[in-house]
């Protein structure tokens, strides 16, 4: 028997065949193209699972199971996409049953966060732990709870919406129409922003030759490389974006009282530039005892979180 992910990004799409053993034996990864709409993007997934499973030499009849991870808000129980900011068109997608249709096997979906905190708990930086709190700091925020050693949904499968907490109530606008959420001071879109502010203010930085003059090239990954030439904007502005999600990571912390605190994302992999700030600020401004359980680490997975927490999803029973 085997198993598929697909992990559903508004820039790029991963599909994946394993054996059961979590063994991949082929991926895929392409360009997702939203601004075709929906349809057109599911028709390529289901184009790239059926080439999968020939070159693998796997007949359809032996896929036992799809995972599916995808932005929300969703409702996991029906299937069915509400809506997803960067994939325009996709509100009410009927995303499992047009898998489950097509390939006539038990396919389940979740949010992208909770399937990458789900491949974290069970291949990753949360092996062992039953209950973790995971943040994926990318573009935007997103988080996963694992409670018990499951992924916590609430409700309305909508939990761990940790990038939408608010750290500053008078603070920048945020793509979900608040202001000051987490996601709109720590992320890299935010990082971009604020460093292109305060380019804009007259202050010296490396950044400027760095970019040849264009503050608009800005970006958190320019932001990155002039930091670790040291120069003081850069470091600013990592100091800053480190304490936004110190304090983000604080409340987690004083709400979950989780024994881990798992750190994922593209932004992430900056490093120290990130985690040391982050980690000083979340340890002074939780709660003592709280803070002094919660370690603070990096995710394990990469790159790869996202579709091995499609792959691990499969695996899991459905309900």
């Amino acid at each position: 028997m085997a198993i598929a992910g697909i992990d559903i990004g508004g820039t790029k799409i991963i599909v994946a065949v394993a054996d059961e053993q979590m063994n991949i034996r082929g991926r895929a990864r392409f360009d997702t193209k939203a601004e075709r709409g929906p349809l057109p993007v599911v028709q390529d997934m289901k184009n790239a699972l059926h080439r999968l499973l020939k070159e693998t030499g796997v007949p359809v009849e032996s896929l036992s199971s799809i995972g599916i991870g995808c932005g929300g808000p969703l409702n996991r129980r029906t299937g069915v996409v509400l809506t997803v900011p960067n994939l325009p068109g996709w509100n009410g997608l009927p995303l499992v049953d047009l898998f489950a249709e097509e390939f006539d096997c038990k396919t389940l979906l979740e949010n992208d966060a909770n399937a990458a905190a789900l491949g974290e708990a069970r291949l990753g930086a949360g092996r062992g732990f039953e209950d973790f709190a995971y943040f994926t700091v990318s573009t935007g925020i997103g988080g996963g709870i694992i409670a018990g050693g499951k992924v916590y949904h609430g409700t309305d499968d909508n939990a761990g919406e940790f990038g939408h907490q608010i750290i500053l109530p008078d603070g920048p606008r945020c793509n979900c129409g608040n202001w000051g959420c987490l996601e709109s001071l720590a992320s890299g879109t935010a990082i971009a922003r604020r460093t292109r502010e305060k380019l804009a203010g007259g202050r010296f930085s490396k950044m400027l030759e760095m970019v040849g003059g264009d503050i608009a090239k800005a970006d958190a990954q320019v932001a990155a490389e002039a930091a670790r030439m040291g120069d003081s904007l850069a470091l600013d502005i990592w100091e800053e974006t480190g304490k936004y999600l110190g304090l983000g990571v604080a409340n987690i912390i004083n709400i979950l009282n989780p024994k881990r605190v798992v750190i994922g994302g593209g932004v992430s992999k900056v490093g120290d530039l990130l985690f040391e700030p982050a980690r000083r600020v979340a340890k002074a401004r939780a709660m003592r005892d709280l803070a002094r359980v919660a370690d603070i680490v990096p995710a394990e997975l990469g790159d790869d979180g996202g579709i091995l927490g499609a792959l691990c999803l499969a695996l899991e029973p459905e309900g």
